[in-house]
């Protein structure tokens, strides 16, 4: 039989869930069940920690301490191209397969970069950059009407500075 666990230790549980949406109890509950937590509770906790992130699919962490949830959520690359791409939200239902074919400029990409930084495996911040054009490249926006490709053989090349942190 496993041991009671200490109701004032901290638990940290991460889930993705769609911003500003109640995600399905069904998949809450094997997560946050066993910590004496009410899915729907914390589904609803979700859903308004989220709520500027509409439409977009991102990862919530979960801090669960003396059973209360405190939502944090943690954006991904993708996510916060698509935020600064400032598309209106879609209905997910409905409208499938966007293209995400809008234009952001270099300082956009590289402040993104720099919230990405923590979570990064890159020795310095130029490798967070390329990391995030790879990302715009798969999502299919341009930087300085430029394809993120170009703009990362930039970056190699020297052509292109990026600022140490």
């Amino acid at each position: 039989m496993p041991p009671k666990f200490d109701p004032g230790a901290t638990f940290i549980v991460y889930c993705r869930a769609v911003g500003g949406e109640v995600p399905a109890t069904s998949s809450l509950a094997p997560k946050i069940g066993p910590l004496g937590l009410s899915p729907k509770k914390v589904g609803d906790d979700i859903q308004k920690g989220t709520a500027d992130w509409k439409g977009l699919k991102i990862t919530v962490k979960l801090v669960v301490q003396n059973r209360q949830a405190k939502v944090e959520v943690v954006p991904s690359a993708a996510a916060l191209i698509i935020r600064a791409l400032k598309e209106p939200p879609r209905d997910r239902k409905k409208v499938k397969h966007v293209k995400h074919n809008g234009n952001l400029t270099m300082d956009d990409i590289i402040k993104i970069a720099k919230q990405m930084r923590s979570r990064s495996m890159a020795k310095e911040l130029s490798g967070t950059v390329k990391e995030v054009l790879g990302t715009a490249q798969s999502i299919g926006c341009t930087i300085d009407k430029l394809p993120p490709h170009s703009v990362i053989e930039k970056i190699n090349s020297g052509e292109v500075e990026v600022p140490d942190e």
